[in-house]
Parts: structure tokens; sequence; C-alpha cells
């Protein structure tokens, strides 16, 4: 239960990230223009995809997996 909630909590404060994006484009940066920007580079590329893998993995493992 604890991990669900941190995962909500993780999808929250990435909302609150984007709509402070939208409210001040000045000061914040959107999700998009933030992952724009790591996607830049090679290193960032990479760091990207093993964080995608590493959600998924887990995601996969917790949601599909029984638990005894």
């Amino acid at each position: 239960m604890l991990v669900t909630g941190m995962w909500f909590a993780f999808l929250v404060a990435g909302a609150l990230i984007e709509a402070l994006g939208w409210l001040r484009p000045n000061r914040v940066s959107t999700l998009h223009r933030a992952v724009a920007k790591i996607e830049d580079r090679i290193a960032g590329r990479a760091v990207l995809i093993l964080l995608w893998v590493f959600i998924g993995f887990h995601l996969f493992v917790r949601y599909t997996v029984p638990h005894s």
C-alpha cells in the first residue's frame, strides 16, 4: 500500500510541475521541455531509458506476479 501511495505521489508531483510550468513559463520548465533538454545528450537518453525500464519492470512485477 505504501508503494502505491509513492507512485501516486510521483504522479501528483509531475502534474504540479507541469501546471507550474504552464502558469509560470519563464520560471519553471514544463516536463516536456525538461525531458527534451535531457534528451539532447546521449548520456541523458541512456538515463531516461534505464529509468523507463526500471519503472516498467517494477510496475510489471507489482501488478502481474501473484503474491503469496
